[in-house]
């Protein structure tokens, strides 16, 4: 599935949302979108909106954790937001949901 990335300012909110698969082949291209964001320090919170992610491995998985490191060393909040289901299962299995989100694990969407 192609890859694609948007980025919005919401305030003192920098929200990215990928769309497509996060693997191997561009979790590169994401972290380096979420390097420069969290570089430029111009916001409080960056919120990483995966509603549209399809599918999320463990490359992708540690950049996300990489990228929540560096934001938090330069005082940005950063936040996964509207985990699809195969990315909630991904960071509930790797007991990263309560790192990276604010949902508790078993608030999943009806």
């Amino acid at each position: 599935m192609p890859f694609d990335c948007t980025i919005e300012r919401d305030g003192d909110t920098i929200v990215v949302a990928p769309e497509g698969d996060v693997d191997v082949d561009n979790a590169a291209v994401l972290r380096q979108v979420l390097h420069q964001v969290v570089d430029r320090r111009d916001c409080a919170r960056l919120d990483v909106d995966m509603s549209a992610v399809t599918f999320l491995d463990s490359s992708g998985l540690g950049m996300l954790v990489a990228a929540h490191r560096a934001a938090n060393a330069r005082g940005i909040t950063l936040t996964v937001r509207k985990p699809g289901p195969m990315v909630r299962m991904v960071l509930e299995v790797t007991n990263l949901h309560q790192v990276l989100t604010d949902e508790e694990p078993d608030a999943a969407p009806a």
